[in-house]
């Protein structure tokens, strides 16, 4: 008896999806078993008062109109002091949690995709852990495009890519039924709308919008799916792959103003776009890399010629290039790729060229800093 009264509120938690490609495990972010008091249940009706958020509720366009952040936001740009275990953990497990109970269908390797709102630097980044522990795989899961816009991300920050790789972050479940899901905080102000655990062997499949797993074989909807009664197959079926008949798989990501992609020259290199973001820097303008699908700006540091350099590099002390001097924030010297020389690039004459508040604008055909 007590064993169905389990099975049945672990149902209510989440979303269960088969297909022959996949099988996907969908939870709203707001369907939590246990939390620390600083996330915050945000809704279309009914927003915290815990100051400061600077950037306010995104809960119209979050899935079911609610999600959960992690307030205060006291670090939202490079020049805020980053204070360890109180805006900022770089170790997993030690930040305020929220806590998951998930029926997994199958034991296995499940990619963990998880949907968050950010809108700056200082607010994209959390640590996945299972079942009271924190496995390496479950690290530092990073966003750097789709700013200002619900996006999914399945990567993992490292030292030589801060963007990360996708599907890079993973767990492995060794066993079928309740399982234990911890997300723990990484950077203040993080907004947590929807994550799933994909099982697939197919590397095309992933989330796309808010119900929908698309694959090199079609998409399926699964916001109607529940788990069967019946266990599924022990071996999931795996479709033989082909060739894409339809669009390719693509992630959510915010569109810039049209001014912001269509006068951005092409890159004549791919060397020049050190981040990886999809943008480079040549002949004292931003280019877009060939082939790139990025659609939003580059993302925005402190301009140099305005920061100076940090005396140690051991004050950088979550690895972005920037640590926190004589209080202030300071450049590490072997980080001055992060932007780009202030005196190469022009300061914008009004603010209202930067339109996604990122610090950079555009004036002239070419992107300029606002000036802080």
């Amino acid at each position: 008896m007590h064993r169905f009264l389990l099975l049945l509120s672990l149902l209510i938690l989440s979303t269960t999806g088969y297909a022959q490609e996949f099988v996907a495990v969908k939870v709203e972010a707001e369907s939590f078993s246990a939390k620390h008091p600083d996330w915050r249940r945000v809704t279309s009706t009914s927003t915290p008062n815990v100051r400061p958020d600077p950037d306010g509720s995104h809960a119209g366009s979050a899935s079911g109109r609610a999600y959960m952040e992690l307030l205060p936001d006291t670090r939202v740009t490079h020049s805020d002091r980053l204070i360890t275990n109180s805006n900022f953990w770089g170790e997993a497990g030690t930040g305020p949690s929220l806590t998951y109970s998930v029926n997994i269908p199958e034991a296995g390797r499940y990619i963990v995709f998880a949907k968050a709102y950010s809108t700056g630097t200082e607010d994209n980044g959390i640590h996945v852990g299972l079942n009271n522990r924190n496995p390496a795989s479950g690290h530092r899961m990073q966003w750097c495009s789709g700013k200002n816009n619900w996006t999914w991300s399945s990567a993992q920050r490292t030292s030589s890519n801060h963007c990360g790789s996708p599907r890079t972050i993973y767990l492995d479940f060794t066993f079928a039924g309740a399982n234990t899901i911890t997300f723990s905080a990484r950077e203040d102000g993080f907004e947590l709308d929807q994550f799933i655990l994909l099982k697939t062997n197919n590397n095309s499949c992933a989330p796309n919008g808010r119900d929908q797993i698309v694959c090199n074989t079609g998409t399926t909807d699964i916001s109607t799916q529940n788990t069967p009664t019946a266990p599924p197959p022990a071996a999931p079926v795996i479709a033989t792959p082909v060739q894409p008949a339809a669009a390719p798989v693509a992630t959510t990501v915010v569109s810039a103003p049209a001014s912001e992609t269509t006068n951005v020259p092409t890159c004549t290199s791919l060397d020049s776009d050190s981040d990886g973001d999809g943008y480079g820097w040549e002949n004292n303008r931003s280019c877009r890399t060939a082939g790139s699908s990025a659609t939003s700006a580059p993302t925005a540091a402190a301009p140099q010629g305005t920061t100076p350099l940090c005396a140690s590099a051991a004050s950088d002390i979550d690895g972005d290039g920037y640590g926190w001097e004589q209080n202030q924030s300071c450049l590490v010297s072997d980080a001055t790729s992060i932007a780009p020389p202030q005196n190469s690039i022009p300061v914008c004459t009004t603010p209202s060229s930067d339109s996604d508040g990122d610090g950079w604008g555009w004036e002239n055909s070419q992107s300029c800093v606002v000036q802080q």
